[in-house]
């Protein structure tokens, strides 16, 4: 260390194998932030509990704009974050499914699509942007990518055309049938889906704004590879419980998505960067009540361990605070500079 900058008293660092120098927050979500970090720790708590722009700046004190300013270094933050540890997850099933909210004005949909383990309750996958199979398909490939066995899954989702179309491509495996004499093109590659795939998908008719009824069907695979997940789970019948839960959770948490009230987004980018925070936060910093685990000695008055979904799909150990996921340094595929 060499010298200090600012309230914070923030270390300079330097390289010893280069001798370069640079901020202690490099990486971090503080980097650049302009305001002292106790007050930054506490506009990122605010935003994490649905507290408004405007509301979050009231409580804590400062101007409107270094909220923003910090709910984009947020955003960014939390998807680098998530991209580097939510990775090689151990799971046989997922749920996915879409949330609406609504971005310029009432009049525009914007949707978040959301993967998740029903075991864990970990937020596999986020992705924004309109609900359309793009969408869809960047979320069952961001999924792909972060499971250990890919190959080994049971798929639950709503009646969306888009999943059943689109699993056999990204889930199975390709081949290409043989051609038919020596002219003409070759047919186009096909997907072989393996006996430990499935796809199950609950679909549900509305009357007057209710839901009369759900229907189940397997849309690739078996049922016998659907029950033994099932069985697996503790479900009694097919639903999707961890998902529609996760979407309540979602929606106290984010200013923008919530139901019968003026808010909205102004920008798409506002949008995704809550939403981004929210997720991390949700996977590492809020413990759940059903996955918690009895101690094996009670210590005092406390019988159980909390856990949150992060802990329970083995990506740490203890409970992180928010302080801990902005003083956490993430680095790029490409390298730490």
């Amino acid at each position: 260390m060499r010298k200090v900058y600012g309230k914070d008293q923030i270390r300079y660092l330097r390289c010893s194998a280069c001798s370069r120098e640079f901020s202690e927050r490099k990486r971090t979500a503080l980097f650049n932030t302009k305001i002292e970090e106790s007050k930054a720790i506490s506009v990122a708590e605010h935003l994490s509990e649905g507290v408004s722009t405007k509301g979050t700046s009231r409580l804590v004190g400062v101007s409107a704009e270094a909220v923003r300013r910090l709910r984009r270094n947020l955003g960014d933050h939390s998807r680098e974050f998530h991209d580097e540890r939510v990775v090689d997850l151990e799971t046989t099933s997922v749920q996915m499914d879409e949330r609406y909210g609504y971005v310029r004005n009432k009049g525009e949909p914007f949707w978040e699509a959301t993967a998740i383990d029903p075991e864990s309750r970990l937020l596999v996958s986020f992705v924004v942007g309109r609900r359309n199979e793009s969408l869809i398909g960047e979320l069952m490939e961001s999924t792909k990518r972060r499971l250990r066995s890919p190959r080994d899954l049971v798929l639950m989702t709503d009646g969306q055309r888009s999943y059943e179309s689109l699993f056999s491509s990204v889930f199975g495996e390709p081949y290409r049938v043989a051609r038919k004499g020596d002219r003409g093109r070759f047919p186009k590659a096909r997907h072989r889906i393996k006996r430990s795939l499935a796809h199950l998908q609950l679909i549900k008719r509305h009357q007057g704004g209710r839901v009369v009824e759900v229907r189940s069907r397997v849309a690739h695979g078996s049922w016998k590879r659907v029950d033994s997940e099932l069985e697996k789970l503790g479900y009694e019948k097919p639903n999707l419980s961890a998902i529609e839960r996760q979407n309540g959770t979602s929606r106290r948490m984010n200013a923008y998505l919530v139901r019968k009230s003026l808010a909205f987004a102004r920008k798409e980018e506002s949008r995704e960067a809550l939403g981004w925070w929210s997720a991390v936060v949700y996977n590492f910093c809020r413990p759940q009540r059903g996955l918690r685990e009895p101690l094996s000695r009670s210590e005092g008055h406390r019988r159980y361990e909390q856990r949150t979904p992060a802990m329970a799909a083995n990506l740490t150990e203890s409970i992180w605070t928010v302080a801990n996921v902005l003083c956490c340094p993430v680095y790029s595929a490409g390298g730490t500079g």
